[in-house]
């Protein structure tokens, strides 16, 4: 994997290239979520944290703390951002004696304001059926967002996250089933279900989402262990700087939506956080006048990328002093460590069939018993090829070469 992308593994010739693809989606249970009604932040007694300092070492120079925010869990976390070392204050001023924010450092005030102003439109806890209408909204306004999913409803709808990613929206992952009690008793268990999540996605679009947000927000759940071993592993953590406030309660109105996302208009860079999981039909209806709005205030429309530097909210005393287990110095060599060739320039698997060839680059495909597994959309496409998911049979259809196959997922 250290290699040049050049150096590609030996041609693969493909007889029978469909046969070889894999295409799977299990069916799993319908549900709905709303974040007011899950359940709390980590009350329980955990075990001791085994400390040791050593594994958690990050590389000389790095610095995974850029982009600090310390937000109001009651009201939006907006804020300018600032040098990494900075600490934003919350707009309201209920804040909590914990969110307590440090002076930035006198010798290293805050960049001079950007002319140019981006907002970045984030939704979570989909795909649902509110998300069509987000996208068809989306597709009429011209502007692109970025959507952080979870593992379970993705799987119910693959069709969606096709949907998102064929429309140039960019995915990330939001962890499979966005249960705190679970998600933040331990690492191990936050990565099982980051790791569970990534190979759904992949499965349907051919790529792994490489952006992460915490169900919640990193405040009050994640302490040095989660920030330091998702950057070493090839992750990015993107909180927000703005709240909507769509997920403070169930049925929050349009009209309140509409003023907490558009609260602070001078900032250069906004990452406004939305919901469109089930019961966000108000963030849905509110979202056409929050996007006329940024628009008249000069704002471009972007989506976020691994590549951007971080928003991230500091380390609460809670979190820093929680009794969680550290992954051993094993389990990190036998996770972490890998898991960032995935992300990594390496070798490429070129695929030739007949005249034609392309190739995918490490982390599109896999090998498992011998046998390479490429994503279908992936490789039908690049080889000029079509595929389409009809959600009503739960089969898909590629259209290549003068060829229609159908590829029934349940059979």
């Amino acid at each position: 994997m250290k290699d040049s992308r050049k150096n590609h593994i030996r041609p693969v010739v493909l007889s029978g290239l469909l046969a070889m693809a894999v295409l799977i989606f299990a069916v799993g249970g319908w549900a709905v979520l709303y974040k007011n009604n899950l359940p709390a932040p980590v009350k329980q007694d955990l075990a001791p944290v085994a400390a040791n300092s050593g594994q958690l070492q990050a590389k000389q120079g790095s610095s995974w703390n850029a982009g600090v925010y310390s937000p109001n869990r009651l009201s939006q976390a907006a804020g300018k951002v600032m040098a990494p070392s900075t600490v934003i204050t919350p707009v309201k001023a209920a804040v909590e004696a914990e969110a307590a924010v440090t002076k930035t450092d006198a010798q290293n005030p805050p960049p001079a304001p950007n002319k140019h102003k981006t907002v970045y439109l984030t939704f979570d806890d989909g795909p649902s059926k509110i998300t069509s209408k987000v996208l068809e909204i989306l597709r009429q306004q011209g502007v692109k967002a970025t959507f952080f999913v979870l593992g379970e409803q993705a799987r119910q709808r693959p069709e969606l996250i096709n949907a998102i990613w064929e429309q140039g929206h960019s995915i990330g992952n939001h962890t499979y089933n966005h249960n705190y009690h679970d998600l933040y008793s331990r690492f191990t268990e936050f990565w099982s279900q980051i790791k569970q999540t990534e190979e759904i996605v992949r499965n349907i679009t051919g790529v792994r989402p490489q952006l992460i947000r915490a169900p919640g927000g990193t405040f009050g759940h994640f302490d040095q262990t989660y920030f330091h071993l998702l950057k070493q592993a090839g992750y990015s953590v993107m909180d927000w700087t703005v709240d909507s406030g769509d997920s403070r309660r169930r049925g929050v109105p349009a009209a309140d939506i509409l003023k907490e996302s558009v609260a602070d208009m001078d900032a250069s860079r906004v990452i406004l956080l939305l919901h469109d999981g089930g019961g966000h039909e108000q963030s849905a209806k509110a979202l056409p006048e929050i996007i006329q709005r940024y628009k008249s205030a000069g704002y471009d429309f972007g989506v976020l990328d691994a590549e951007m530097q971080p928003v991230q909210f500091r380390v609460s005393d809670a979190a820093a002093k929680a009794s969680r287990n550290a992954p051993s110095r094993d389990w990190i060599a036998a996770n972490i460590v890998p898991n960032h060739e995935l992300f990594t320039p390496g070798k490429a698997l070129a695929l030739e069939v007949g005249l034609l060839e392309t190739k995918l680059l490490p982390g599109e495909y896999s090998i498992s018993e011998g046998q390479y597994r490429v994503p279908l959309r992936a490789v039908v496409e690049r080889l000029g090829g079509r595929v389409n998911w009809d959600s009503a049979s739960r089969s898909g259809k590629i259209v290549w070469n003068g060829r229609t196959i159908i590829a029934d997922a349940a059979n």
